[in-house]
């Protein structure tokens, strides 16, 4: 794997951090799917620019100043492992949040993400990409 989907990736939280969801959207594929943690209540998987939207929505739409902070990032393999934190105030209340979440992504192609995985934690993320804790 090239050092080229690294970056990828890593513009991907920039240009959230910088315009939000349709920022990031011609970052991945038209047909990308995006796997929520698997304690995730609502759909199992989201498809598409649209499901990028949908889930993107659900988190954003709860907290105000909600951004993405990327601690680390690197390949492993066919894939990117991340790991970050969720920052924010949950709407109306002014309540901190601040909760670390790992993603693993892949099939890359044509400069594009076409499989995210997201994790509640780093130590599941990490194991997803066949790392120890």
């Amino acid at each position: 794997m090239s050092q080229g989907n690294v970056e990828l990736v890593r513009r991907t939280f920039e240009a959230f951090s910088a315009g939000g969801v349709e920022a990031v959207l011609p970052l991945y594929s038209p047909d990308v799917i995006w796997y929520p943690p698997p304690e995730w209540i609502e759909d199992a998987v989201y498809r598409g620019h649209d499901g990028v939207r949908r889930l993107t929505a659900v988190w954003t739409d709860n907290f105000d100043d909600f951004a993405w902070e990327l601690h680390e990032i690197r390949e492993v393999q066919e894939r990117v492992l991340v790991l970050a934190e969720t920052t924010g105030q949950i709407k109306g209340s002014g309540d901190p949040i601040r909760e670390a979440f790992g993603v693993v992504l892949s099939d890359f192609r044509d400069g594009t993400i076409g499989e995210v995985h997201f994790f509640n934690t780093w130590q599941q993320a990490r194991e997803a990409v066949g790392l120890a804790g």
